[in-house]
């Protein structure tokens, strides 16, 4: 038998004591009044026991994501925006030099390297802000030689794109900063799903196009599937602004500023890309 102490005096308890029964217990009986306050006068103090007694059911990622929000920096907007920023800047630099010296032919090898980049980057359970940056600087060696091609067949295509892209992350920052656009579980649901099966469709045309010479693209719908892929890409970025304002509030730890950068510029990258695609189509016709 086994004595156990509880805000009515000790209770016998037959058996051994588990370590989480008997520490969430002590905690309790430490640190809670039975009358509903809390004994101590240290706020951080008692955050961190219950922070300690919730970390029995959190799997490792939680655990560390609060134990940062409790003790290290925590995510701001102008750390955020700062980290967007500097990916930015690093496509610029990638697609300026390929852009310059006409390096055309590494438009298929940066697409691939910069997929792997992107997936390392958003599945791994680190935050790499060094594959990040790489990443930005791929994308943009494949964004300038893709807008070299496509601005050497139609002269101010990627121009227009440009405006494009801006004008359309402007509108889209408004609506949800207004609520047009309601970013909730059902939209979430919505844009996971849709991601999905785009991203799907897009591979298996990537497929398609590199060893039969076929592409949805070319076909007379092919201006459909384009206009779609813009409208994809414009809504993702209500995503991103979601997860960019909730971790703030939350006080996510101040690495979390790099994944939410990375998420936003790779939608911005990926909007471009569809708004000049479906820019070229009109232009074949």
């Amino acid at each position: 038998m086994t004595l156990i102490r509880t805000p009515k005096g000790y209770k016998p308890t037959q058996g051994p004591v588990s370590l989480q029964d008997f520490s969430s217990k002590l905690a309790y009986t430490r640190c809670i009044n039975p009358y509903g306050g809390t004994l101590s006068h240290n706020p951080i103090f008692n955050q961190a026991v219950r922070t300690g007694i919730a970390a029995s059911e959190m799997t490792p990622v939680e655990v560390d994501q609060e134990f940062g929000r409790l003790t290290g920096k925590r995510m701001t907007m102008e750390g955020t925006t700062s980290k967007v920023i500097g990916m930015l800047l690093a496509v610029l630099i990638g697609a300026g030099v390929t852009w310059f010296f006409g390096l055309y032919g590494f438009v298929l090898p940066a697409m691939l390297v910069g997929l792997g980049l992107g997936l390392w980057a958003s599945f791994s359970k680190t935050v790499r802000p060094g594959v990040m940056m790489a990443y930005a600087l791929v994308q943009g060696v494949f964004i300038g030689g893709l807008s070299g091609i496509l601005e050497s067949m139609y002269p101010g295509i990627v121009q227009t794109a440009v405006i494009g892209t801006f004008a359309t992350a402007g509108g889209m920052f408004l609506a949800y900063r207004f609520g047009w656009v309601k970013v909730d579980a059902r939209f979430t649901r919505f844009m996971t799903f849709a991601l999905i099966g785009y991203f799907a469709f897009a591979l298996i045309n990537l497929g398609f196009a590199l060893f039969a010479g076929v592409s949805v693209y070319s076909s007379p719908f092919g201006w459909l599937v384009a206009l779609v892929g813009v409208g994809l890409a414009a809504f993702t970025l209500n995503l991103d602004f979601e997860t960019i304002r909730y971790g703030i509030q939350q006080g996510w730890a101040e690495d979390m500023e790099w994944r939410a950068a990375f998420g936003l510029t790779a939608s911005l990258l990926w909007l471009y890309v569809e708004i000049i695609r479906l820019l070229s189509i009109f232009n074949q016709e």
